[in-house]
C-alpha cells in the first residue's frame, strides 16, 4: 500500500524537529522514522520509479542511541538515503553502477519537502540517470518489467 501525503508530511515534521535518538522501541520517534522512511522509499521505488521486484534493496539501520539511524533504497542505478543530521536539513541521493556500488555518482541533496511530490522527485532521479546514460534497470532485467 502506498504511503499517503499525510504520512509523508508527518515524516517531514518528525525529521525537521528535535534530533531523533534512543532505541528504536515501538512507538518511539526513532522507530517511526525508520518505519515511515522505509514506506516512503518503497512507494518511491515501486510506484514512481517502477522498479521491478528483485532489482532494489530497502534497508534500515537503527545505529546507536545518539543518532537517528538510516533508511536506504539501493537499486541497480539509484541510491537514496534518509538520515537525520544536525549538520544538514536534507537527504542524499545519487546514481550508482550496481547494488554493490556504495560511492556512486555525484551526491545530490534534496530538501525533505521534496518528498511531498514523489512524482516530481522520481522525475528528478530519472533526468539524472538519462544525463549519465544509465537505465533505471539494466537491460538484462527488463524482462521483469510490467
Amino acid at each position: 500500500m502506498a504511503v499517503s501525503r499525510r504520512e509523508i508530511k508527518g515524516f517531514i515534521d518528525l525529521v525537521q524537529g528535535t534530533l531523533i535518538g534512543g532505541d528504536p522501541v515501538p512507538g518511539s520517534r526513532k522507530a517511526e522514522f525508520l518505519r515511515t522512511g522505509k514506506r516512503i522509499l518503497k512507494t518511491l521505488a515501486t510506484e514512481y520509479l517502477k522498479l521491478p521486484p528483485g532489482t532494489f534493496d530497502l534497508r534500515t539501520n537503527p545505529a546507536g542511541p545518539a543518532v537517528s539511524g538510516d533508511v536506504i533504497l539501493h537499486g541497480e542505478h539509484v541510491y537514496v538515503q534518509f538520515e537525520q543530521s544536525a549538520m544538514t536539513r536534507c537527504f542524499l541521493w545519487r546514481t550508482c553502477k550496481e547494488r554493490r556500488d556504495y560511492t556512486g555518482g555525484p551526491n545530490h541533496w534534496s530538501q525533505w519537502d521534496d518528498l511531498l511530490d514523489l512524482e516530481q522527485f522520481a522525475e528528478d532521479i530519472l533526468i539524472e540517470l538519462r544525463f549519465h546514460h544509465m537505465p533505471l534497470v539494466p537491460p538484462s532485467m527488463t524482462a521483469f518489467r510490467r
